[in-house]
């Protein structure tokens, strides 16, 4: 009996408690605020910034001082109230701070503002309006506003839509006990503000947000004792969650005394409003971006003369380029056309301009355009190569300005006259800005729909390998309604246009890849239809692969290798690529083992150990908690020669994977001159280079076309020399965004990701010992800062981190056709080191306090050399012994 009275005890309690706080709510029975009544609150706001993790050593500020509040007027659920700030003062990190917070008393502007009384328009818990005097700087006004909107709050559990100093919320109310409830604000929006933000997943910037706030009412529910608000907000790397900052902010109220105030006659809130709006301005609690004047920023033409030579070519491919290039960036976003016509018509500049245009394709400002439309002229052979440059980077910014791509379809379209390289750069960058635009306007769609009219109809109309360029182009544009015309050249195309065809299919998402695209992917790969060329029968597998096959299509890719097929390179690819979706998921290598003890005609030595050279292999080069970097190696071999050649750079996060970059080499008519088969008696001997980075496919390099070009190349030992083929600065991350805070700050988040690349090679061929050594040098270098401040009239409190790192990859091909073709290939990485630098800085406008904390990192990444596989492995150690 005595616990079931204790139980009915407490469920009464908790409900009581409930009732209590609810009733308050009532249409005729709030008590809170009642008119002619004063009270006066303690107020402590606090700010501080820090690096993502545990750190004792953050920076921040936090201000004290008296909050009245009056009650001046009040009708049913009505009220006008009267605030007043007094005396606030401004607290900040010192080094000579007593412990154990590390704060001391400063002067600042704060305490020669002007602290006039402001009013806000109480409603039921709402507030509807707040009443500013005219003329106070936006950093008091937003310091009011906080304040002001600790007193908008329910009664009553519910979730609603609220707007104050964080913005525009989803709020949730709930109660804890008989007199105290919480306030939960989620997915805050400020559309108002400055937002950029990275669109792919795994590159992107993410913020997360907590934002809670307590209050405590006293017993009689007539008076509130304390507020209690808390936030927490973090920006990391989705990439590398390690890399990032965070920000803490408190709010604490707290109730002294509460005393007698005058109130103001009217008949309605109207007319009170009426009378003591003069000399005030109506806001709501929304809160404002500061335009603090920084004098130590420097203008685009000072900015490039202090980094010129960190731009020079020498240095792409390493840390200070990629360093120059965010420094530029910066500048060259906020830079007017007479700085940007100064910087690219200066002689100065010239052995740099190809870096200059790179900065100006990612900033893409209506003035950075017209001004480089003004400067280069894409008809022009002497500006082929800055014209490629520009083009380059436009086509792989995450975000076109889409008047800019309008701009380039119409010189597309009216413009013949162009190099056939720059038009076909031209065409292949307007195909990647389309993809990336986000359609979210009438007139964008219209573009959007255009450069996909525009690809297809000179598809339609192309002769022979003028077609190629356009099916490049698709697969930059990754358009859905192209796939049954991509399907339909895999049918009818020539051998060459299904496999650009099937690279274009391969580009898009797997989801995009329906029962007829799968369809015509296993009747290339199993030639039931026609014959195919080699690289799309391994692209067609490559596809079914990984568009998680059923156990009838994982039972023809392994029934496949008992057939008495001749191309014995598809079968060892076959093999490969099975051996490489095994190692990575059990669930697929259960059932591929099961399939193949099934059958013993299956599990034999001369089944699973084909004699071709093909190798398809995936390693790790990367693994951390939130995201793994790997290697994919892709040679398809053909008569001891590479036909297609593929590496990529891949990250992998949460089971999606994301393409960085891929080098892709080709080579066709090889075969006679090592003295292997052939693949077709027309088929010219060429070679060549395909780059892929950022999803964006540039040109092709062609290295020669035809045997008397290649012959050249022997003879005169140009192919030997080291070259650059392709140098860029490229854009990886960028994200902006103005978070508001509770406390009436504005904070900008800022971080930004470069890398300078650089992509050189060379080969030596001797015809009299008949051998042939190549190699390509991948060089980056590559760095991400991250950006936090909170800029205001008083006080500026700042953290940012910088990461970096400069990778190398290196791959040497060793052919000897002197007897029998043999074939070394080796994937090398050499070390590397890993810097991860955090500064945290503090500063007063108008006083010499400075405060500045620094903390450094370095790791050491070891280099390594990729196995590849155990016929390669024995291949080198014969070649090289």
């Amino acid at each position: 009996m005595l616990t079931l009275y204790i139980v009915v005890a407490w469920l009464v309690g908790i409900c009581y408690g409930f009732v209590l706080i609810s009733s308050a709510a009532g249409q005729n029975d709030i008590n809170l605020f009642q008119p002619g009544e004063s009270s006066v609150f303690q107020l402590h706001s606090t700010v501080l910034l820090n690096e993502k993790g545990d750190s004792l050593k953050n920076v921040g500020f936090f201000i004290t001082g008296d909050v009245i509040v009056n009650s001046v007027w009040g009708a049913d659920n009505d009220r006008i109230l009267k605030l007043e700030l007094r005396s606030p003062q401004l607290h900040i990190r010192s080094r000579k701070a007593p412990s154990p917070d590390g704060f001391i008393q400063h002067s600042s502007k704060l305490e020669t503002l002007s602290l006039n009384p402001f009013y806000v328009v109480w409603r039921s818990g709402k507030i509807d309006k707040i009443l500013l005097p005219k003329g106070e700087p936006p950093s008091l006004t937003n310091l009011k506003k906080g304040i002001a909107g600790l007193f908008q709050f329910q009664f009553l559990d519910v979730e609603t839509n609220e707007t104050d100093a964080s913005g525009l919320c989803q709020t949730n109310y709930r109660s804890i006990d008989a007199n105290r409830f919480e306030k939960i604000k989620t997915n805050c929006v400020s559309s108002d503000l400055p937002f950029r933000k990275t669109k792919d997943a795994i590159l992107d910037t993410i913020i997360t947000s907590s934002r809670h706030v307590t209050y405590e009412l006293d017993p009689r529910l007539d008076r509130i004792k304390a507020i209690y608000a808390k936030e927490t907000h973090q920006m990391f790397l989705a990439a590398k969650e390690d890399l990032g900052s965070l920000i803490e902010a408190d709010q604490i109220l707290t109730h002294t005394k509460t005393e007698k105030t005058k109130i103001i006659r009217g008949p309605s809130l109207e007319a009170v409003l009426e009378l003591i709006s003069g000399g005030h301005t109506q806001e709501s609690l929304l809160t404002e971006k500061e335009e603090i004047v920084n004098e130590e920023v420097k203008t685009f033409p000072n900015v490039v003369n202090d980094n010129r030579e960190n731009l020079t070519p020498k240095n792409l491919g390493g840390l200070s380029s990629a360093r120059a290039f965010l420094r530029l960036l910066e500048a060259a976003r906020k830079a007017t056309r007479d700085e940007i016509s100064k910087v690219l018509g200066s002689k100065k500049n010239q052995k740099i301009l190809s870096q200059i245009y790179d900065v100006l394709g990612f900033v893409q400002t209506q003035d950075s355009h017209a001004t480089v439309m003004k400067k280069l002229h894409f008809d022009r052979e002497d500006h082929l190569d800055l014209s490629e440059r520009y083009l380059w980077a436009l086509s792989m910014s995450s975000h076109p300005n889409p008047e800019v791509l309008k701009d380039l379809l119409d010189r597309y379209r009216k413009n013949d006259n162009f190099p056939e390289k720059v038009k076909d750069t031209l065409l292949l960058s307007i195909a990647s800005m389309a993809c990336a635009t986000t359609a979210g306007n009438p007139q964008e769609r219209k573009i959007i729909r255009n450069v996909e009219e525009i690809i297809v109809n000179g598809l339609n109309y192309a002769k022979n390998e003028n077609r190629h360029i356009f099916l490049r182009a698709l697969k930059n544009l990754k358009s859905k309604t192209t796939i049954p015309l991509l399907l339909k050249i895999i049918k009818t195309g020539t051998p060459k246009e299904a496999v650009l065809a099937f690279k274009a299919l391969k580009s898009m998402n797997p989801k995009l890849w329906d029962k007829e695209v799968l369809k015509s992917a296993r009747l290339a790969f199993l030639q039931l239809d026609q014959k195919y060329d080699s690289s799309s029968r391994t692209l067609a597998i490559d596809m079914l692969l990984e568009s998680k096959p059923s156990d009838d299509v994982l039972r023809d890719l392994v029934y496949y290798l008992k057939t008495n097929d001749s191309s014995f390179e598809v079968k060892q690819y076959v093999i490969q690529r099975l051996q490489m979706f095994a190692e990575e998921d059990e669930n697929f290598n259960s059932r591929l083992l099961t399939l193949i003890k099934s059958d013993p005609r299956l599990n034999n030595y001369e089944v699973l150990s084909p004699k071709g050279l093909s190798t398809a292999l995936k390693r790790n080069f990367l693994k951390s908690p939130s995201t793994n970097g790997s290697l994919l190696t892709i040679q398809e071999i053909f008569g001891g020669i590479v036909k297609r050649g593929v590496v990529n750079v891949m990250m992998d996060k949460n089971g999606k994977n994301k393409e960085m970059f891929s080098l892709g080499i080709f080579a066709g008519g090889l075969n006679s001159f090592v003295g292997g088969e052939s693949e077709g008696d027309d088929e010219t001997a060429t070679a060549g280079m395909e780059l892929t980075i950022l999803d964006t496919q540039i040109r092709p390099f062609v290295f020669f076309t035809g045997q008397s070009e290649l012959m050249g190349h022997v003879w005169s030992g140009t192919a030997s020399e080291r070259t650059t083929a392709f140098q860029s600065l490229i854009l990886l991350q960028d994200h902006l965004e103005f978070l508001r805070l509770g406390p009436g700050f504005v904070a900008e988040l800022n971080l930004k990701g470069a890398m300078s690349f650089d992509l050189s090679g060379n080969i030596e061929i001797s015809i009299w010992s008949r051998t042939a050594d190549s190699v390509v040098e991948k060089s980056a270098g590559i760095v991400t800062n991250g950006l936090i401040i909170i800029d205001t009239y008083f006080v500026r409190s700042q953290i940012e981190f910088s990461a970096s790192v400069e990778p190398k990859l290196n791959i040497k091909s060793d052919i000897d056709f002197s007897g029998g073709t043999n074939l070394c290939m080796r994937v090398t990485q050499p070390d590397s080191v890993f810097r991860h630098n955090i500064f945290k800085i503090e500063r007063i406008p108008g006083s010499k306090h400075k405060m500045r904390i620094a903390k450094y990192k370095k790791v050491l990444v070891p280099g390594t050399t990729y196995s590849l596989n155990r016929k390669n492995d024995e291949m080198c150690s014969v070649m090289l012994s």
